[in-house]
């Protein structure tokens, strides 16, 4: 449990730090005060000489990071079955049973909660987002819809964050390292 646990952490981490970025890339447009002229102009230059993976302002204008992402959840909370034990159907029942999310909904239930609903709100903005964000940088976006914007990619960022840290502080209690004063416990 221990392992899996330090992974979801490094894969919140990683999407908390992405989630940020896309909110810097957002507040740099309303910053720039960028007009449907200058975004077009912008981007044709940058597109030229860009592959098609480019990043603008910081954004993935890539779709995929949201479905790796929670590919990558997916195997830490529930793992595909070893395949040793996928030739026991009993076997295959007990190691499908004994999954992170398994024993997160025993142990640490509201976490469990706290997790899939920042997820499922992060992956809901993103995925509602996508579109929005790739044509306001190549024609801009309306002050208030981009006000908006901005605030939900914020309330999601913190929903992240307040799960990664709840995750540290478990990690911290039921795993420490040594005692607080340094010394080996």
């Amino acid at each position: 449990m221990h392992e899996a646990l330090l992974e979801l952490h490094e894969i919140l981490s990683d999407w908390c730090e992405a989630a940020r970025k896309t909110g810097e890339a957002l507040e740099r447009l309303r910053s720039q005060h960028l007009t449907r002229v200058t975004v077009t102009r912008d981007i044709a230059s940058v597109s030229n000489a860009a592959p098609p993976r480019r990043k603008v302002l910081g954004i993935p204008l890539k779709p995929g990071y949201i479905e790796l992402a929670q590919r990558d959840i997916d195997a830490v909370m529930a793992p595909s079955v070893p395949l040793v034990q996928r030739w026991s159907v009993t076997k295959r029942r007990q190691a499908a049973r004994r999954t992170l999310r398994g024993l997160m909904r025993i142990y640490c239930a509201d976490l469990l909660d706290e997790f899939e609903t920042a997820v499922e709100a992060r992956v809901e903005w993103v995925t509602g987002h996508r579109d929005k964000i790739d044509h306001a940088l190549k024609q801009g976006i309306d002050a208030r819809e981009l006000q908006v914007m901005i605030q939900e990619t914020t309330d999601t960022t913190s929903q992240l964050d307040t799960v990664r840290e709840s995750l540290n502080r478990l990690i911290q209690e039921r795993y420490p390292m040594g005692s607080r004063d340094g010394q080996a416990g």
